[in-house]
């Protein structure tokens, strides 16, 4: 079942550290393009139907409770308490394969997560398919996912962009989605996992309240809620062992 955060939580701190004293260790996944079946060509970050739903019956077989992205900012930002064995879900580039294969399994077995989005390609269907607008509204209205940014273009690494550029990767995809979905955008993942503290303040300053890296490490030892840490998929026992289960 999908869960809820437990506790009350104290008054938010600041809009950048994270709140002291955070005692739990938390894991946080994402996951890329999802396929019918791994092939001889299929890409490192890519992960089968059979591999997702092994993976989740792996976690939820050793206690796993899985979360919202909402509940780990909570958590972070005002130190509320996360139920026993937490971790979250989350997905990237806003391909279709999510939405035909991995949005069933999600489904059926209530687990929520984060999909986050390139404005500039949703619909695009050079290459792998991309998700439409009409389907990434669908998924937000019903709720089970949260709708994300991942910039406008996807650049390859956004510490080479000047400042007008970062800002507009940043501040466009979250204009954009705020305008098709009605509602605010509040979390940002940096392209590849490409950062530094520029590009992070960039995101603080467009109106993020938390953006995602790509380092290995439980999401209570990061640097502070701009910069986030998520594990790949393809390192969820690792990610399980470094939270100490």
């Amino acid at each position: 079942m999908m869960s809820l955060a437990l506790g009350t939580a104290p008054q938010a701190r600041g809009n950048w550290d994270l709140y002291p004293d955070l005692r739990s260790s938390t894991p946080i996944l994402t996951y890329h393009d999802v396929i019918e079946r791994r092939e001889a060509d299929s890409l490192w970050f890519d992960c089968s139907v059979d591999e997702l739903e092994g993976q989740l019956d792996w976690l939820t077989k050793r206690g796993a409770n899985f979360v919202t992205v909402d509940q780990i900012f909570d958590h972070l930002a005002s130190g509320r308490v996360l139920p026993k064995n937490a971790i979250a879900i989350s997905f990237a580039d806003g391909y279709e394969g999510f939405y035909l294969r991995a949005v069933p399994i999600l489904r059926r077995k209530h687990v929520p997560a984060a999909m986050f989005i390139h404005t500039d390609y949703v619909g695009d269907r050079h290459g792998r398919p991309k998700m439409t607008w009409q389907q990434i509204e669908e998924l937000d209205r019903e709720g089970l996912v949260t709708i994300c940014s991942q910039t406008r273009t996807h650049p390859a690494d956004l510490r080479t962009l000047d400042d007008r550029r970062l800002a507009e990767e940043m501040g466009g995809s979250k204009r954009v989605l705020e305008h098709k979905l009605g509602h605010s955008v509040r979390y940002l993942a940096y392209p590849n996992g490409k950062f530094d503290l520029r590009v992070a303040k960039a995101a603080q300053a467009a109106g993020y309240a938390m953006a995602f890296t790509e380092r290995l490490t439980p999401a209570e030892r990061s640097p502070n809620r701009f910069m986030v840490s998520r594990y790949v998929h393809t390192k969820y026992r690792l990610a399980w062992s470094d939270a100490g289960r």
